[in-house]
């Protein structure tokens, strides 16, 4: 792009910049033509750049370029080593010799490019002298080695994925080939489970021995195996362990060997692949035929010796990028310390309307191994605005629904959807609920969940029931974890379901709430903004439950902004206020005690202990 042609204020910029290169190198940069930065960057984006020359301290002079794109000075400036070595001789130093110097995540000040451009060029210096001086350079290629594997990958593995724990020993492992997609697991029982959550039950599951070979360290650009024999190689230098593991993914004669090799990088594992492909000839005579690799011998009957020869001789392999798929790395990319413990969880959730459901959203992107979803109801179009289910489960159950959108989306989990209400659980399946970490009920029905608090009493309370539901507009929230010690849920809430606590209070005792035209059919308007805060605080809840279980019972309360309760009509309450003063009382979350109270649930019991 022609220099007239760009922005004032990029041009402005740009003069600043090449003042300061010059002052800062004492010499005067060299503006790059645009021929010149097409020649040499051919694939990126930069408009103009200035190259200045540095000697280094084995005294050779080399260039490095300054380049700036037409985001300048939103966006930093790069830089290169014009003079670089063969790539991947060098971490840190790209094809074309861009130098990476930050993380991805890295912020730069658009306010003074000029001093951006002078520290990034302190930092290309520095980098090349480290270079140079070679002690970086293994270190950082086994660190990283995921990304320099990616440069030299013929395929980045945006459709293979891996279930495997990335971790020792070599072992075989399964495959399932799917429509132009690969997927490894520890076992075939479980990786046909994982395929069918992801793809439906109707699905071809026919898995195949694969080879997980680990490392004893992360190779080096020398060591990415360019053909079968070299691959062999690299098993054998492993171990026995690694040879047995890649012939015997061989022996059944797939049309590509899979193999996942693992090694420990910077911060954690990191998982690269290669394909061995089945190496039939292609040629006979002036036709192209396929001979098989078992020419010579019955189907099934090659001797193996001669078999694995073929298989890992001179031809070719494809070598792939991993997408790990794991539970581990879903949740928390490996480092969450939280994720083996979440993942043992059971957790039942009875209502699955719009608190609810965001709530058993929420639980299985945390990682909740076992999900039971349960509510009667259909969804109908009134709901979608302020439930995670849209028009095309209108007309369905919504525990059934719901639990078929996160069964696909967390293949991993197990989730299962049950369109019956509490009392037939309770009815007819309470081993269910003595199985559970965590019961949670949502159902906004007194009914339901005085039932649930009157078979909790009767079972001992030896693990948390957590209840949430909304006051009027969701300008208030609440959570109530019963536990052992403390009130059960029937000690502040009256005979036909209404607390004895309410943090807002509404003219003439009422809720504002309107009116459809149909007999008793009441609604509030409000949306699933107001909302989120709430079912937020529900599953902060529930997983606190989870992690470390409270002995006593306690309510968590959420409250709207004085704002949203003013624009409302409403007020906090004279209970409220007694408890919390008169402040400012809008958006926080705190715990009140639940104490026992002398309810018709747990009277008796709760009468013996306080005296």
């Amino acid at each position: 792009m022609p220099e007239e042609e760009l922005p004032l204020k990029w041009r402005e910029q740009a003069l600043k910049l090449e003042a300061r290169l010059r002052k800062l190198t004492g010499q005067a940069p060299e503006r790059l033509d645009a021929q010149t930065i097409n020649r040499c960057y051919p694939r990126r984006p930069w408009v103009a750049g200035w190259r200045v020359s540095v000697s280094f301290s084995d005294n050779i002079v080399r260039r490095i370029d300054v380049l700036a794109s037409i985001a300048f000075p939103s966006v930093p400036v790069r830089t290169a080593l014009v003079d670089h070595p063969e790539f991947m001789t060098w971490p840190h130093v790209e094809s074309d010799g861009i130098l990476c110097l930050l993380p991805n995540m890295a912020e730069c000040d658009p306010d003074d490019p000029s001093a951006v451009a002078e520290n990034l060029l302190g930092r290309s210096i520095r980098l090349v002298e480290e270079l140079l001086e070679g002690s970086i350079i293994e270190r950082d290629f086994r660190e990283e080695f995921l990304t320099y594997w990616a440069y030299k990958a013929h395929n980045d593995g945006a459709r293979f994925f891996s279930l495997l724990a990335p971790e020792p020993p070599s072992r075989v492992v399964q495959v399932w080939k799917g429509n132009s997609i690969e997927v490894v697991e520890e076992d075939a029982e479980s990786l046909t489970r994982w395929v069918q959550h992801r793809f439906g039950a109707n699905v071809k599951t026919n898995t195949e021995k694969a080879a997980f070979l680990w490392l004893p360290q992360a190779p080096l650009p020398t060591d990415y195996p360019e053909t079968a024999s070299e691959l062999y190689a690299l098993a054998t230098a492993i171990g026995a362990d690694a040879v047995t593991t890649l012939e015997q993914a061989a022996l059944d004669e797939p049309d590509d060997v899979v193999a996942v090799l693992g090694a420990t990088g910077r911060r954690g594992s990191g998982l690269i692949g290669v394909r061995v492909p089945n190496p039939k000839r292609m040629r006979h005579h002036s036709r192209s035929v396929a001979v098989p690799v078992s020419k010579g011998f019955r189907s099934g009957k090659t001797e193996p010796s001669i078999l694995l020869n073929r298989y890992f001789g001179s031809g070719p392999v494809i070598r792939t990028g991993v997408q790990r798929a794991d539970a581990n790395w879903v949740h928390g990319r490996g480092q969450d310390a939280r994720t083996e413990h979440l993942l043992g969880a059971t957790v039942v959730l009875f209502g699955c309307g719009s608190v609810g459901a965001p709530v058993a959203g929420t639980l299985a992107q945390a990682g909740i191994g076992k999900i039971i979803l349960v509510d009667p109801d259909i969804l109908s179009w009134p709901n979608v605005g302020r439930h995670p289910l849209g028009a095309s489960a209108v007309g369905r159950n919504k525990a059934q629904a719901l639990a078929e959108r996160l069964q696909v989306d967390f293949p991993h989990l197990h989730v299962e959807g049950r369109a019956c209400g509490l009392h037939e659980v309770i009815r007819t399946d309470a081993d269910l609920l003595k199985d559970a970490h965590l019961i949670i009920a949502a159902t906004g029905s007194w009914s339901a969940e005085s039932a649930l608090n009157h078979w909790h009493v009767g079972q001992g309370r030896h693990y948390p029931v957590l209840y949430g539901w909304t006051e009027a507009h969701a300008c208030a929230g609440h959570a109530v974890v019963v536990s052992g010690e403390g009130g059960c849920l029937q000690c502040h809430i009256g005979r036909t379901g209404s607390p004895s606590f309410r943090v807002v209070a509404w003219p003439d005792g009422g809720d504002a709430s309107q009116e459809e035209p149909a007999c008793g059919a009441h609604y509030q308007p409000y949306g699933p903004v107001e909302l989120n805060h709430v079912t937020t605080m529900i599953s902060d809840l529930a997983l606190d439950c989870l992690l470390d279980p409270p002995t006593r019972s306690f309510n968590r309360v959420y409250t709207t902004s004085q704002r949203r309760l003013d624009a409302l009509g409403g007020r906090w309450s004279d209970e409220w206020l007694a408890e919390q003063g008169h402040g400012d009382l809008g958006v926080r979350t705190l715990d009140r005690p639940w104490p026992p109270m002398a309810c018709a649930a747990c009277g008796i019991q709760t009468s013996i202990k306080m005296a």
